[in-house]
């Protein structure tokens, strides 16, 4: 069963053996609540309230739930499992806005003059558009950290297409 919400969006559940993956997806845009809970019943409390996907590298929490499995253990390698899993079940893997890394909360635009004696002179003086979380304050700007994911999806994505014209090739 496939988890979205009203806008069609994936909604991801990660676990404590994948929190900084919860992270790294929070930054590519997805609607991903982490859980720091080893309880099986709240796990799918929570699952049941909230219509999320379990992401996990427990297999038995994976198949008590119907989750998605990882078995990486780098983080920049389960980004790149995650999406060929993904892409493997047909699902859509587009996201919306980016999202606070320790709120989950979309992004806001934030003005150049707002910033000034939020981030160092550097950034300042180089970045021209910012984001700030609207509940939790933190302030952020595209950097090279974000670069390297999206290069670590459209990866996935070619890979998975090259993958299928050569099933098609075998045939």
């Amino acid at each position: 069963m496939c988890k979205h919400n009203d806008n069609n969006e994936l909604r991801f559940l990660c676990d404590l053996t994948v929190v900084k993956l919860g992270k790294k997806l929070r930054i590519l845009g997805f609607d991903t609540e982490i859980t720091r809970s080893i309880r099986v019943d709240e796990i799918g409390e929570i699952i049941r309230q909230t219509s999320r996907r379990l992401i996990t590298k427990s297999r038995n929490l994976a198949n008590t739930f119907g989750g998605i499995l990882v078995t990486k253990n780098r983080v920049s390698e389960q980004v790149i499992e995650l999406f060929a899993i993904l892409k493997s079940l047909d699902m859509e893997i587009t996201r919306t806005a980016a999202r606070c890394v320790n709120c989950n909360e979309v992004l806001e635009d934030y003005s150049k003059e707002e910033v000034i004696d939020k981030v160092p002179i550097y950034i300042f003086e180089t970045v021209e558009k910012f984001k700030r979380c609207p509940k939790c304050g933190k302030v952020y700007w595209q950097g090279t950290h974000l670069a390297h994911l999206q290069n670590l999806k459209q990866q996935t994505l070619r890979r998975k297409e090259t993958d299928m014209r050569g099933e098609n090739n075998d045939r």
